[in-house]
């Protein structure tokens, strides 16, 4: 970015504002043409990429195709011929590639965005571009299919893996839109991350984009992308259950116990979105029956939490509450934070069906913090708006509705508009927030809502964390 502004000054005089912005697109033709000091800068790069001896000059050229940082592994699978480590360091010493060290002490390695682009115009002068993009591509479907694999009882590893390299997961995509196989393998590996990150317009458009280019195909690919956009259409609020019906009855005809269970799940989310909260407890019930015979203690946590989503829904705090500290703890000691936030978020629901405001305060405070540390930030907003429910009931009118502003804005961005057909979850907001709206009075209320909405979400997330910190004696329960 700062050569890009001092190329823009150097141009100023002489192109028009889009002229310079069209040019920036290639930085190497505005060096060769530019003053002294960039000719300087692009003969330096010149100079330092002639003087490589010609292994470190074809690694180099092939570093170009990272879209992101990358480790030595992704190197390696760049460098064929041998342990490519040599290489890297001496391309480090000579200041043409970067490392950067990680909060958990790993490396990664990464090209300025100037060198990148100088490394691939090399890299197509050479002819080789398409053979390093298939390796990279190569490299990151091999690592997406393998968190597929391990999502289950590696979920929180298999995010982060994915989350580290998720730029590369993107170039290797667009890399892949001429190779429609290839991009349904990778796309439906990749649909439950897109998901449980809350990407849902990015996921959507990648898997609908894979299924509309393989319209014929009946492979496990084709059923996994089924089931990813069945619940990303089920999560932003379009109807998501033809597709999950489809995801599986081919799961059915492929006969993977596993998958058909996770099917099943998807079936019961989508009848759960639709208000149908007795036949999804069904299909929960009989999800769960499933997970216990696959063996997992895992899956049959997660099979817990689905039921217990469901009993909460139907008002049904009585077996709610026992079954929700059963996760919470089955949750915490399994080290799964997806399972102690779902688990701290029905007991704030049951508490919000009881009237007990101040301990919702306290059980969505830390489901939210649950949800943090899981990494969705959807199921934050979520949090965020039954801390505003919780703090209107005890008589915090003010920072109710600015969280209530600040997760609705939320939503929006996310494309989520699910939180307002959920009738459960409207009929606690209306029971909470529509008394104080009519207490306060309107224009209070839209003032408040809308200085939420202007918060961003950084500074949402700060100011719901420190209300949840602040205690305050609870009103007679809400009836």
């Amino acid at each position: 970015v700062p050569l890009a502004i001092e190329l823009a000054a150097a141009r100023i005089k002489a192109l028009a504002p889009r002229e310079i912005r069209d040019r920036l697109s290639d930085r190497f033709r505005l060096l060769t043409g530019g003053r002294g000091r960039h000719q300087t800068l692009r003969a330096t790069i010149d100079w330092s990429y002639e003087s490589l001896p010609d292994p470190e000059r074809a690694l180099f050229r092939r570093l170009s195709v990272f879209a992101g940082g990358f480790d030595l592994a992704a190197v390696g699978a760049l460098w064929p011929a041998g342990d490519p480590l040599d290489h890297i360091e001496q391309l480090v010493d000579k200041s043409l590639v970067t490392v950067e060290q990680m909060s958990d002490e790993s490396l990664r390695h990464r090209l300025l965005e100037t060198l990148r682009e100088y490394a691939g115009a090399r890299l197509a002068e050479a002819g080789e571009t398409e053979e390093a993009r298939a390796l990279h591509f190569a490299h990151y479907l091999a690592l997406a299919e393998h968190a597929y694999v391990q999502r289950i009882e590696e979920e929180a590893a298999s995010l982060a893996a994915l989350d580290a390299d998720h730029d590369d997961f993107r170039a290797a995509l667009s890399w892949a839109r001429t190779r429609p196989r290839d991009l349904l393998r990778l796309a439906s590996a990749l649909g439950w991350f897109w998901h449980l990150r809350s990407y849902y317009r990015e996921g959507r458009a990648w898997v609908e984009e894979a299924l509309r280019l393989n319209p014929v195909d009946e492979s496990r690919e084709k059923a996994r992308a089924l089931w990813a956009l069945s619940m990303i259409l089920t999560w932003q609020g379009d109807a998501g259950r033809p597709l999950a019906d489809e995801s599986l009855e081919l799961w059915r005809r492929i006969d993977d116990p596993l998958e058909l269970a996770l099917a099943l799940e998807s079936i019961g989310y989508s009848q759960f979105m639709t208000n149908d909260y007795p036949a999804a407890l069904r299909s929960m019930e009989q999800c769960l029956e499933s997970y216990r015979r696959l063996g997992s203690p895992k899956l049959v946590t997660r099979g817990r939490v689905a039921v217990g989503q469901m009993l909460v829904a139907l008002g049904d705090v009585e077996r709610t509450e026992p079954l929700a500290r059963e996760t919470l703890a089955e949750g915490r000691s399994q080290g799964e934070p997806k399972f102690v936030h779902y688990s701290l978020h029905y007991l704030g629901d049951a508490a919000l069906w009881r009237g007990h405001a101040s301990e919702a305060v306290q059980l969505y405070g830390e489901s939210l913090r649950a949800a943090l540390a899981y990494g969705n930030e959807m199921e934050a907003a979520t949090e965020m708006q039954g801390l505003g429910m919780a703090l209107a009931g005890e008589g915090r009118e003010e920072e109710a509705f600015r969280l209530l502003g600040a997760s609705t804005a939320r939503f929006a961005q996310l494309q989520v508009t699910v939180m307002d057909e959920i009738a459960f979850w409207v009929q606690l907001r209306e029971r909470y927030f529509h008394p104080v709206r009519d207490r306060v009075g309107g224009a209070a209320a839209d003032k408040w809502e809308e200085e939420g909405s202007q918060l961003g979400w950084e500074k949402a997330l700060a100011y719901a964390l420190e209300r949840a910190a602040i205690g305050r004696p609870s009103p007679a329960p809400v009836k």
